[in-house]
């Protein structure tokens, strides 16, 4: 009996030994496999974030290509108004051109384009005999004469300004 106790004595803490070492064994296996299935989890988390971020960086490069285009016309559309703004600058700075329109457009009516100045000799003798002259004459006077030929051209233009009283008229070629 002795024997066996002694045999007892030295292989029950082995036994226990070895049960408590398979225990830790099944624990950190247990352990581990949850980690495992964790990180896969992790990963089958993280791979519609990595396609979501993939999609957001093309839609950023897609937003980042439309304002440089956006941009490009911005300064397009800045330097044809800075053109037209030096353009408007430049007629600002001319003097007036009047127009007189006589007679009304019609289907079987042309357009006649003449020129019509006042008599410079006739403007000063008018202005010291104390009579004023009207400040438009200053300036390009043009006249568009919707008429059938020529010739009434001239005597809607000749009736309007007459020569006695200092006009000038000179017509054009008639408008197509």
């Amino acid at each position: 009996m002795e024997a066996v106790r002694t045999i007892l004595d030295s292989a029950v803490p082995l036994v226990a030994a070895l049960a408590v070492l398979c225990h830790l064994c099944w624990v950190g296996i247990r352990r581990s496999w949850d980690r495992v299935a964790g990180l896969d989890r992790l990963r089958q988390s993280v791979v519609p974030l990595k396609e979501r971020q993939r999609a957001e960086t093309e839609a950023l490069a897609d937003l980042t290509c439309r304002l440089e285009e956006a941009k490009g016309r911005l300064s397009a559309a800045e330097q044809r108004v800075a053109h037209l703004q030096r353009q408007i600058d430049a007629v600002d700075k001319e003097p007036p051109v009047f127009l007189h329109i006589l007679g009304l457009p019609a289907g079987n009516r042309r357009a006649f384009r003449a020129e019509v100045q006042y008599d410079t000799a006739v403007a000063t003798a008018a202005r010291a005999a104390g009579k004023p002259v009207n400040p438009v004459w200053r300036y390009d006077n043009r006249v568009l004469v919707h008429a059938l030929d020529l010739q009434s051209a001239r005597r809607e233009a000749e009736h309007v300004f007459p020569h006695k009283a200092g006009f000038k008229v000179f017509f054009h070629a008639p408008v197509p």
